[in-house]
């Protein structure tokens, strides 16, 4: 039986990720003094997030927070963590 043959689409492997994960803050999480971005994560690095002090494990969906006046010192946040913060300082 002859073999089938099969179009380029199905010999290809699966398409390769994207190289920035990032996307779009919901407008709940943006705070004036402070860039947020949300972030996928990524599949080999954990962080820690600074309102609970608990691992962000990889490949959990999370926010990015910079704030303007340490703009080298980018944090990972739990998305409830920094809704919690919102609303401490009053923010939200």
């Amino acid at each position: 039986m002859p073999r089938k043959h099969r179009a380029a689409r199905e010999r290809a492997g699966p398409a390769p990720p994207a190289d920035k994960p990032f996307r779009a803050a919901p407008e709940w999480a943006n705070a004036g003094g402070a860039s947020v971005r949300a972030v996928s994560g990524e599949r080999s690095k954990s962080y820690r997030c600074p309102g609970c002090q608990q691992e962000i494990r990889p490949g959990t969906p999370h926010l990015v927070i910079v704030l303007d006046s340490d703009l080298e010192g980018r944090r990972h946040w739990h998305t409830p963590c920094w809704r919690a913060e919102l609303r401490r300082r009053g923010l939200a």
